[in-house]
């Protein structure tokens, strides 16, 4: 039997994978849910505009990217134990996690971690697929 948890509390991605003490971060992947939030809290229409020569209206969609990232950073990083900036400790906040994404080699652990994060749950997928076909 295939048991699920609605609950998405994340997983741990350690900096050392011989030594969790020194620290690390808990990350879980954007729901769907979670996507269409953050569009629909980002994105805007523009006025109405006309297509040249054959005056069809459309709208443009507008949407503030800065905003987007920092929304996705906020839900996807949950916690982090031993993350310091500039040699001070800080807290896991929404304005630490902004704070942090500004760092390049703190951005490619989130995202080498991230892509670990959804491989896994594409192999979880496929297996309780392939499971399925046999049974």
């Amino acid at each position: 039997m295939l048991s699920l948890s609605s609950k998405n509390e994340g997983s741990w991605f350690y900096f050392s994978l011989d030594n969790s003490e020194l620290g690390g971060v808990c990350l879980r992947e954007l729901t769907p849910d979670e996507h269409r939030r953050i569009q629909k809290l980002t994105t805007k229409k523009s006025k109405p505009k006309f297509e040249r020569g054959t005056g069809r209206r459309y709208d443009e969609k507008i949407v503030d990217e800065k905003l987007a990232a920092e929304e996705r950073w906020d839900y996807c990083i949950t916690d982090w134990k031993e993350v310091s900036i500039d040699g001070q400790p800080v807290e896991c906040t929404r304005e630490n996690k902004i704070r942090a994404m500004k760092i390049t080699s703190f951005v490619k652990f989130i995202v080498d971690s991230l892509e670990t994060l959804v491989d896994s749950n594409e192999e979880f997928e496929e297996a309780r697929l392939k499971n399925s076909e046999s049974s």
